[in-house]
């Protein structure tokens, strides 16, 4: 064969391969295509953030041909969001090949300009795909929101990654102020938000405060948080991850950090909701003292929840507490634990741990005089004038209250009108009323699979509570009034 011969030859070749190849794909108008989703929805998000966390979903040909696809972002260059097709970012995207019986994916994030308003605004988009002629499309939707942002600007070495949020003057130096946080926009947090010595941050019915993950809220010594809701605008700290499948979600975020301070210097957190964290409220005099005295300044509670902690609900450490229907529910280790010296008073506590991401071995409950120290020398140290009354400790476990004190120290402690989901033996001086310390009873709670830890009609807690002797304590954790039958716990039975 000679070479004219064999140039015709290929290039008759070449031709029939390119229509086998044309072949292949599909010209038919009603060629449809499947997608793993219609609508890619983004929960709140907040503004001014480079990118929203990615999604994305799968696009199927179920054709016995492959198809040609023509892609787009319909709202093109001012659109909220970004999209990437089978590995390539663009807004449009032209003839996309997807065999017979194959899928490509498509990648979404959104990114969302500052509104202004303290409500969520939502932003719609949709991914258009054109194929022989036919349009289909996938909606994309995303709640945005503006918020006020801290970022981290101080790194020093063993100690997290903070920004000061009071205690800083407009030159940055160090001065003694009361920074306000109005209900205008939420509050987000990347690292830490520290409140300086001698400094007050002051926070309104009704504010939303969101963590970054590892980030949390910092009371350095002498400084004060006076965290004030009511029952219909109460104050939430939670994680800035506002997705369903993150609603539930414990060790999201940090803690709350709370150091000591001088007598009247009180922390006070009223209404308020605290959720998702590793630790909800940790308070404690500065670790790098051992032999610091337990703190003269308190911790306030009055009805506050804490749930979902991976770690504790409550860490203290030579604190004062003073707790009025206070809710700790599920935590990985204890919902709340008291080390060292202190002085506690709680009245209508509901404890109810029913943690059921892991083994949990540990008590819902437990207090100690002792604790190491940052040289890990044991302390022991003194209980002054501690009292629980009205209270529910319940769980899981078998023992869910423990008592495990140094005799170097002998705490001045009561337990009255409470029920303890114990096999601790419950006499003695701390428990000077045998008749009213009710052991492993059932406290018949709502609906444990969902968490309402609220009461039924049936359950033991109801009328065992002595009447309210503090004003705080006239109403429950939901404002509902405490009259005639008095129950224990946060909640008073309602019909």
């Amino acid at each position: 064969m000679n070479a004219r011969y064999l140039l015709s030859f290929f290039a008759l070749v070449l031709v029939l391969a390119s229509c086998r190849k044309d072949e292949l794909f599909t010209n038919d108008p009603s060629a449809d295509l499947a997608f793993s989703q219609t609508e890619v929805l983004f929960d709140t998000i907040f503004t001014t953030l480079p990118f929203s966390v990615t999604k994305s979903f799968r696009v199927y040909n179920r054709n016995d041909r492959a198809v040609r696809v023509d892609v787009a972002l319909e709202g093109g260059t001012p659109s909220a969001f970004r999209i990437n097709v089978d590995g390539q970012s663009g807004l449009s995207f032209d003839d996309v090949e997807i065999l017979a019986g194959d899928s490509i994916y498509v990648f979404v994030e959104a990114s969302l300009d500052q509104t202004n308003q303290n409500a969520p605004l939502i932003h719609e988009d949709h991914v258009v795909f054109y194929t022989n002629g036919n349009e289909q499309k996938v909606k994309l939707i995303a709640w945005g929101q503006d918020a006020h942002f801290f970022y981290p600007d101080h790194f020093p070495s063993g100690l997290p990654a903070y920004s000061i949020i009071a205690g800083l003057d407009d030159m940055g130096n160090a001065t003694c102020e009361t920074v306000n946080w109005p209900n205008d926009k939420p509050y987000v947090i990347y690292g830490y938000a520290v409140v300086d010595s001698c400094s007050t941050l002051t926070v309104d019915p009704g504010v939303r405060v969101y963590v970054h993950g590892g980030g949390g809220l910092w009371i350095y010594r002498w400084g004060k948080i006076q965290a004030m809701g009511t029952v219909q605008d109460p104050i939430t700290f939670q994680s800035d991850r506002l997705e369903a499948l993150y609603a539930d979600l414990p060790g999201q975020w940090d803690r709350i950090w709370i150091n000591d301070g001088p007598l009247g210097n009180d922390n006070v957190f009223e209404n308020v909701k605290i959720k998702n964290a590793l630790v909800g409220i940790q308070c404690e005099n500065w670790p790098g003292q051992p032999n610091a005295e337990t703190s003269q300044a308190r911790l306030l509670l009055d009805n506050v929840s804490i749930r979902n902690c991976s770690a504790a609900g409550i860490l203290s450490r030579n604190y004062r507490i003073t707790a009025y229907d206070l809710l700790v529910g599920d935590c990985g280790q204890y919902s709340i634990a008291l080390t060292g010296g202190g002085e506690y008073k709680f009245r209508h506590m509901t404890i109810g741990n029913f943690w059921n991401y892991g083994v949990r071995n540990d008590p819902a409950f437990i207090m100690t005089n002792t604790y190491p120290d940052i040289t890990n020398t044991l302390q022991v140290r003194e209980i002054e004038n501690s009292s629980f009354e009205n209270c529910i400790i319940h769980g899981s476990n078998t023992n869910e209250f423990l008592l495990d004190f140094n005799a170097l120290a002998t705490p001045t402690l009561t337990f009255k009108h409470s029920m303890l989901r114990t096999d601790q033996i419950t006499m003695g001086d701390f428990f000077p009323e045998q008749g009213n310390i009710y052991r492993n009873q059932d406290p018949a709670f709502r609906d444990i699979s969902a968490r309402d830890l609220h009461l039924q009609s049936n359950s033991f807690a109801r009328n065992k509570a002595t009447p309210p002797q503090d004003t705080e304590a006239l109403q429950d954790l939901d404002g509902v009034d405490r009259f005639g039958e008095i129950d224990l716990g946060c909640y008073q039975y309602v019909p």
